[in-house]
């Protein structure tokens, strides 16, 4: 009779061990669905932060180059009223750095 009991007990044990094998492959998937879902988003957000960047750039770039003319445009106009002292900064910038290069 031990044995019967032993067979009966062996039985509840595999059957236990089968809804705890199919109990944790449900989790896994559940699980494997979950972190998907969670790189789906992070993939979302770092698309739009990168987009985000890349626009602030862009207006960066062009307040830059609106800035570069309005300073080009400046100092023409400097040039063209005091062309002397133009000449002379020009002179004097060049005699300089050719010192400068010298040392």
């Amino acid at each position: 009779m031990t044995t019967i009991v032993k067979e009966n007990h062996d039985i509840a044990n595999d059957e236990d061990f089968k809804d705890d094998l199919h109990h944790l492959k449900e989790d896994m998937a559940t699980l494997r669905k979950d972190l998907q879902s969670a790189f789906g988003s992070i993939k979302g957000l770092a698309a739009s932060k990168a987009g985000d960047s890349v626009e602030k750039g862009k207006e960066l770039a062009h307040d830059a180059e609106d800035r570069l003319k309005s300073v080009r445009a400046d100092l023409q106009s400097q040039i063209r009223e005091k062309p002397m002292t133009a000449v002379g900064v020009a002179f004097g910038a060049g005699l300089l750095i050719a010192m400068l290069g010298r040392k």
